[in-house]
């Protein structure tokens, strides 16, 4: 084997040797080319081994990073597919967003007027509940915040020194606007300390829609009673 191994060594030498001078002579060879077939062909085993791991490393790695990317082509007919999917599930998106904040909004109504007549009796002392805007002013017309509070020194607006505030729920409308509307264009109805109703102070606050995706429009009324109701606008028009 040794031999055999010396011999090609002495070949490739001898191949060498004379490689130039058979390149001048016929013209046609490329040397360069040729001399790295010849070391190609007559290299030691383990090199050829050690350049072959290396090759299969390079490719290895080129792989990964063919697999890792994104092509320009790639990135922009995804983004345009999902604008279009978002654009065709946009409307049930917003329908859906605004029947969440009418069903909100007509539990924390509820649940502020049975707050109201609960403690007004119990306590035995006249509670207001009314619209307000974020200055804790009542207003018809606000739609910022609901108050309900023990009216003490009786001025049928809350002081924050004196009255003793029940419950404060942040309306956070974006779809719809309400309307409180009691008799005498009051801006509060009064749940009376020695019933715990409404006598006087009856009437209803609307919920009306500001967007073209909603489509609820109802009202909370409460009677002299004190019985608070979900009506439908269907059954009882709004007039929003």
């Amino acid at each position: 084997m040794k031999s055999l191994y010396k011999t090609s060594s002495n070949y490739h030498r001898l191949l060498i040797v004379f490689l130039p001078v058979s390149t001048s002579v016929k013209g046609i060879l490329n040397h360069g080319k040729l001399i790295f077939r010849i070391n190609k062909l007559y290299a030691p085993p383990h090199q050829l081994t050690i350049r072959n791991k290396h090759s299969a490393t390079n490719l290895h790695v080129l792989g990964a990073k063919g697999r890792n990317g994104f092509t320009l082509v790639e990135l922009i007919v995804t983004v345009t597919v999902l604008a279009i999917i978002v654009a065709i599930a946009m409307p049930s998106i917003l329908t859906q967003l605004t029947r969440m904040e009418a069903r909100r909004v007509k539990t924390q109504l509820q649940n502020t007027l049975a707050l109201a007549k609960a403690e007004s009796y119990i306590t035995r002392q006249d509670v207001l509940v009314c619209l307000s805007n974020n200055g804790r002013r009542c207003n018809r017309n606000a739609d910022k915040t609901l108050l309900a509070f023990v009216d003490t020194n009786d001025n049928k607006r809350f002081d924050a020194r004196v009255d003793t505030l029940l419950t404060q729920e942040q309306l956070n409308l974006k779809y719809s606007t309400l309307k409180l509307r009691v008799g005498s264009r009051r801006h509060y109805t009064k749940f009376w300390g020695d019933s715990g109703k409404p006598r006087g102070h009856f009437g209803h606050i609307k919920y009306c829609p500001t967007s073209s995706y909603n489509e609820s429009m109802y009202q909370i009324s409460f009677n002299q009673a004190g019985i608070v109701k979900y009506k439908l606008n269907s059954d009882h028009p709004t007039d929003c």
